[in-house]
């Protein structure tokens, strides 16, 4: 493994490249970890390339990657070097073959998962995450709108709630085969599924002003018997929406990233903490709490497929009109 540090960063009008720098020295509460993937999230790191692209700045992409501990600081407890870990973190997990991380925004791989397995965590978060904030029991039928990462993972993590789950991708090709989900087609009349959900999940980007009041009619006016039925953004969506009686008792949820303390930067050293609201719990235990979903999802695992690719072709692809494909994209940063 090089001895350098690289990074894939966006700079403006030039695109995307592989920016080299020294290792910075490790603060106390940081850990070490050489990198063995890094994971793209293609719909925000689209959406953050437009904005570089437009202001003509530079930005570090990526923050989810699983590797191996190479040090640790002086108030870091609980790991040591050769430790696997998932990390993550805006500006930090970077795609980069060293990265330095907060203590709390690092955790250790079960023994049961492999490296390109674990790293599914990270994202993952969010699922869990939105799952907290709905407060989805086990019996529910739920639908996942949009099978890219987020939409996997909340899948996965639903089914470990024991709901029934159905999705729809207007990309057939990005609903795994294999997966145990019913697939439903958005572009059809509700008809007989008019009333069946109550929890939809939009894992989306876009203007869903069109696709809103179809939305509507596939939730259940009665909800689950203990809440309404509730319509739960994942994504990055808009709408023009009136809201009046004619909607019926429902509620809609915004769920933002993977759990309380995230973006904080004092929580993450570990020099802060912070309250988290009944059912909902912190970055570091949604990332760990997902690292075992994982675990016990092995029907979900075996069937989600990855793109596995080097650092050459990672650029290309970066700086291609194709882009990543919506799914599961790992930048290999070393050798086995």
């Amino acid at each position: 493994m090089r001895a350098d540090r690289y990074t894939l960063t966006a700079c403006g009008a030039d695109g995307v490249i592989a920016v080299e720098a020294p290792l910075a020295a490790l603060a106390a509460t940081e850990v070490r970890v050489a990198v063995d993937y890094s994971m793209v999230s293609p719909g925000t790191e689209r959406h953050y390339l437009q904005q570089v692209r437009e202001m003509g700045e530079q930005l570090p992409l990526g923050y989810c990657a699983v590797g191996v501990v190479h040090a640790v600081g002086a108030k870091v407890a609980g790991l040591q070097p050769g430790d696997r870990v998932v990390a993550m973190g805006w500006k930090i997990a970077t795609h980069s073959n060293w990265i330095q991380v907060p203590q709390r925004l690092v955790c250790k791989v079960p023994p049961s998962l492999t490296q390109d397995q674990a790293i599914l965590a990270t994202l993952g978060a969010t699922a869990v995450h939105a799952v907290d904030r709905v407060q989805l029991q086990a019996g529910e039928q739920i639908l996942v709108v949009g099978m890219g990462l987020v939409g996997k993972m909340l899948g996965l993590v639903a089914a470990c709630h024991d709901a029934q789950i159905w999705v729809a991708d207007l990309n057939p090709a990005a609903i795994d085969p294999g997966l145990p989900v019913r697939v439903l087609d958005l572009l059809a009349e509700p008809g007989a599924m008019a009333g069946r959900f109550t929890r939809i999940f939009l894992c989306i980007d876009g203007d869903i002003s069109a696709l809103f009041p179809r939305l509507l009619a596939l939730l259940n006016p009665e909800g689950n018997g203990q809440t309404r039925s509730r319509l739960v953004n994942v994504g990055r969506v808009s709408l023009t929406l009136e809201l009046s009686p004619q909607m019926g008792n429902i509620d809609i949820v915004n769920v933002s990233r993977c759990g309380n303390g995230y973006r904080d930067d004092a929580y993450h050293h570990g020099l802060k903490n912070v309250q988290c609201p009944v059912g909902e719990a912190s970055v570091e235990r949604n990332i760990t709490r997902c690292l075992d979903y994982l675990v016990a999802g092995k029907a979900w695992l075996e069937h989600l497929q990855r793109v596995e690719m080097n650092l050459d072709k990672a650029l290309q692809t970066y700086n291609s009109e194709a882009f990543f494909a919506p799914g599961i994209n790992l930048i290999k940063h070393r050798d086995d």
